[in-house]
């Protein structure tokens, strides 16, 4: 597994999926909190990752489009021919 993987949605759904059912499974007297915890949890994060990700494309799109070579003021040096004083 690539390490960006783990930050896909379909794979957080299918885990948050297991680990209700799991939870579910333990605690079968509370299997609609459960399951309404798990819904929350896994849309808040799935939101927080959606606008990280969101937030990382744009500043990289900036950092792409930003000119590498930012024009120099010019120091005014005297010419050669220029006398100074």
């Amino acid at each position: 597994m690539t390490p960006r993987r783990w930050t896909s949605r379909k794979f957080l759904l299918s885990l948050s999926v297991q680990l209700t059912a799991i939870a579910v499974l333990l605690w079968p007297e509370h299997e609609s909190a459960i399951v309404e915890v798990g819904r929350s949890a896994t849309a808040l994060v799935v939101m927080l990752l959606s606008g990280l990700g969101y937030v990382t494309a744009e500043a990289a799109i900036d950092r792409r489009d930003r000119p590498t070579t930012e024009p120099r003021a010019q120091a005014h040096s005297p010419s050669p021919a220029e006398p100074t004083s």
